[in-house]
């Protein structure tokens, strides 16, 4: 099976007026949308942000996962993953590569015409009936501190282990593609800890809150979950970095029907819930794995 991943890119120029890139790709004279290969030690969605800026040149912020496609490649089975990317605002100037000698920005409907190929139109065709316009916030349990059982001194002041240290400098190229505006986190060291590489590399706003430590949760199970439907009504793009029986309840209190989603998955240190919603109104969930240390 060859993996690969990809992006539908989108912008607006006015209101209720969407285009979508296309590229040439040279060597197949194809249109299609950006995409390439997995490497070896990349996730889909690492590839997928790689690829869109090797292409295209842009950074867009990512959106919801929208689906894959699968289809044979010379007698071998190809599965690309999707998602959404919104490109910035400002206008860059396409420069050819190696791959792609050219990019159009199109109508849904032109895009259509110009795609070579049909799995492609039906890649778009779930992109056109997908919710994209929102925010994300990460939901982020921390990495992997030494166990509670080894450990003497107050349970906020628990480390990171080294493959903590390591799964948190690696969550930085996991998470960057959601363009976050803000860092909130839970005063325990382990949780501040998993987010400083991430604030480092970006000069992200970091806030420090005890209202999402295990702590407070003891003596009050909804402040955390009032603290970020708070957030959720200013907009904006924020990872929030707590605990395993904190998370779970954010989820459950902030997503409306929660069998329209995949949150069977347990959030174990490093994993993430990427909560894709429109002024706190949730249309789209999808599971983060921790990056292997």
């Amino acid at each position: 099976m060859i993996r690969a991943a990809g992006v539908i890119l989108w912008r607006e120029r006015r209101p209720f007026e969407l285009e979508i890139a296309l590229v040439h790709r040279a060597k197949f004279d194809d249109w299609t949308f950006p995409k390439g290969k997995i490497e070896e030690g990349e996730s889909a969605i690492q590839a997928a942000y790689r690829e869109v800026i090797e292409e295209t040149g842009i950074k867009p912020v990512f959106g919801p996962f929208i689906g894959h496609a699968e289809y044979e490649v010379e007698g071998a089975k190809k599965k690309v993953q999707y998602w959404m990317a919104k490109a910035p605002d400002d206008d860059l100037e396409f420069s050819p590569n190696e791959e792609i000698d050219r990019l159009e920005w199109v109508n849904m409907k032109q895009a259509r015409h110009f795609l070579t190929y049909d799995v492609d139109r039906e890649v778009l065709k779930f992109f056109r009936d997908s919710e994209r316009h929102g925010n994300v916030m990460v939901l982020l349990r921390h990495a992997k501190a030494v166990k509670r059982s080894d450990w003497n001194g107050d349970d906020s002041d628990r480390p990171l282990i080294t493959e903590g240290q390591v799964m948190a400098k690696k969550l930085v190229s996991h998470l960057e593609m959601y363009g976050i505006n803000e860092i909130h986190t839970s005063d325990a060291y382990r949780c501040m800890s998993t987010v400083e590489p991430f604030h480092e590399k970006f000069g992200t706003i970091k806030v420090v809150t005890d209202q999402l430590s295990e702590y407070a949760f003891q003596k009050d199970d909804m402040l955390a979950v009032s603290y970020i439907k708070q957030l959720a009504k200013f907009g904006g793009n924020y990872l929030i970095c707590s605990h395993n029986p904190i998370l779970p309840l954010m989820v459950d209190q902030i997503v409306k029907y929660p069998e329209d989603f995949d949150l069977d998955n347990e959030l174990h240190p490093g994993d993430a819930w990427i909560v894709h919603h429109r002024g706190g109104k949730v249309f789209a969930v999808n599971f983060l794995k921790a990056p292997t240390a």
